[in-house]
């Protein structure tokens, strides 16, 4: 599957960041700045080395060493979507092969991220950056423009090995300022709902979701102290106390069919339904 993927990506979508595979052509969506950024290329590198791909995996890493230049974006970069795709992908083919290639572009991009946590007062990041300028803008439609639980809560995991390979604490320390502070605030039933001003730093509207807008934010907290080696006491309270938070007011019994899932919650309406990205809460 793996190879029929890549195959039908090379074919019809060479340097673009996805294959439609219905019209058999590229696309290269918005969140990476209308570019053709290759991230299809860079997030499947550590899998082709994984499989033994020697020459899928030898053509990806010679078009990121020839062709892939973060700074052609000319509109908005998603700091999630960047951050896990590229940053993530390119610190991962480091740590499997070691070949300084993907750690020097990493570093780039995640240098390019950093002012988005800047633009703040706490520290929150914002969820766009211009790779041009600099300046970092939240998504006009997240709750009045609000940075989104799943969003800053997905990016300690890569920030903290960049800063455990490098010996720079920066990225690290970012993130670290981030948890503490959203540690402090109080959690509605020991809930974290999906939206947060990242300058008042109060939660936005009460939307709570283990599915989209919420999912990975609970992720990262079990990853990043498995990372961690399980010394991070304070970080495993923090996951088992959201987990049980959880099943205690989000995980209902269908009726009559008595399958178990995850409702949402918006204000003090309980909705009944889930969506596909609530598998990663198992």
């Amino acid at each position: 599957m793996m190879k029929f993927a890549w195959d039908g990506y090379v074919a019809h979508a060479w340097g673009q960041n996805e294959l439609n595979p219905i019209t058999k052509s590229g696309h290269s969506g918005s969140i990476f700045g209308s570019a053709h950024l290759g991230a299809t290329i860079v997030d499947a590198a550590d899998t082709l080395y994984i499989m033994g791909l020697e020459k899928e995996f030898e053509k990806a890493k010679q078009w990121i060493d020839s062709s892939f230049d973060i700074l052609t974006a000319s509109s908005d970069l998603s700091v999630f979507e960047t951050n896990i795709r590229y940053v993530g992908g390119l610190l991962s083919a480091y740590a499997l092969t070691k070949e300084k290639l993907f750690l020097s572009k990493a570093i780039q991009i995640a240098d390019l991220l950093l002012p988005a946590f800047d633009a703040s007062s706490t520290g929150i990041p914002l969820a766009l950056i211009s790779v041009q300028t600099g300046k970092a803008t939240n998504y006009g439609w997240a709750s009045g423009g609000c940075s989104i639980l799943s969003e800053f809560g997905s990016i300690e995991l890569e920030f903290s090995f960049l800063s455990k390979i490098t010996g720079n604490d920066t990225y690290l320390l970012k993130c670290r300022k981030l948890r503490e502070y959203v540690n402090k605030l109080e959690k509605p039933d020991g809930l974290y709902p999906n939206y947060l001003n990242p300058n008042t730093g109060k939660w936005c509207q009460r939307h709570i979701s283990v599915g989209a807008l919420g999912d990975s934010f609970y992720e990262y907290l079990l990853k990043v102290w498995l990372f961690d080696e399980k010394r991070d006491k304070k970080l495993w309270e923090t996951y088992k106390n959201a987990i049980l938070a959880i099943e205690n007011k989000l995980l209902f019994k269908s009726k009559p069919s008595n399958l178990w899932y995850f409702a949402e919650m918006k204000g003090t309406r309980t909705e009944h339904k889930m969506d596909h990205l609530v598998r990663k809460i198992g």
